[in-house]
């Protein structure tokens, strides 16, 4: 079984009774294992914000996920991300359309938009140190 086949499976034993159908489950297995944000459970699961949030902290207790956050630029691109606010940059570098074209500009972190994901945790990779990871 595959760690994303384990994934599923504990997602589904954390929902109350058969609420999970086959929509879902779909849907649950075609987001990014890399970057999983609590906007997209909610959706695909037709759960509050709060019960997403639950879901995903949960699943970071009984290591499967990995929290993360991100730190984006006034476009919304993301700029860097890390394990953690605190080790996030304290400055990051944007493109922004000045109006005369695209230059590179600095930002101060602490002024810019941060979002929380979770990362899927590949314990196969872990144990095989030949594979490759992202």
């Amino acid at each position: 079984m595959t760690s994303f086949e384990k994934f599923l499976n504990k997602i589904i034993s954390l929902l109350p009774g058969d609420i999970l159908g086959e929509k879902q489950a779909m849907a649950l297995a075609s987001l990014d294992p890399e970057k999983i944000y609590v906007e997209n459970v909610r959706s695909v699961l037709d759960v509050s914000t709060r019960r997403a949030e639950q879901i995903c902290e949960t699943a970071v207790r009984q290591g499967l996920f990995q929290k993360l956050v991100e730190v984006l630029c006034p476009d919304g691109v993301v700029a860097a991300s890390a394990a953690s606010e605190a080790e996030l940059p304290q400055k990051v570098m944007c493109w922004i359309d000045t109006g005369r074209g695209f230059e590179e500009i600095e930002f101060p972190t602490s002024r810019l938009n941060k979002t929380v994901f979770y990362r899927l945790v590949d314990n196969a990779a872990a144990r095989n140190p030949e594979r490759e990871t992202a």
